[in-house]
């Protein structure tokens, strides 16, 4: 097995194919990057690249991030907290479907922010 020198973190450039761009069609409009459903937004071009690559990095970093679980206390509905790069949503999942109750920030972990939320006692991970 090869040696590998001592770890660092650099920044790289990595091409990035199927990126489609908007350029503004008048003063005052940003550029846009879209890839699939990230938009990175910036007043210039290089802005709106660097937009872009930190979602892309939050979310390549949140990939491993385990899910918060939690149930309602009053019917049973299970709420499950996910990790995404604009924040923490949280869906409701019923009998009749699911849907998205909210959006929070990133200031605690999915399972934490599940323990948090009013109504619900959390269904702690399997170990």
């Amino acid at each position: 097995m090869p040696g590998y020198a001592p770890a660092t973190v650099e920044t790289v450039s990595i091409p990035m194919p199927d990126v489609t761009v908007r350029r503004p069609a008048k003063r005052g409009d940003g550029y846009r990057l879209e890839l699939g459903a990230f938009v990175g937004r910036g007043s210039t071009l290089a802005a709106a690249r660097a937009d872009l690559a930190r979602q892309l990095g939050i979310t390549v970093q949140t990939v491993n991030s385990a899910p918060g679980f939690a149930r309602a206390d009053d019917n049973g509905d299970v709420l499950i907290v996910l990790d995404r790069p604009w924040g923490l949503d949280s869906h409701l999942i019923t009998d009749a479907g699911h849907r998205l109750i909210g959006t929070s920030d990133r200031s605690r972990t999915p399972v934490e922010d599940a323990a948090a939320k009013r109504g619900f006692t959390v269904i702690p991970p399997r170990r």
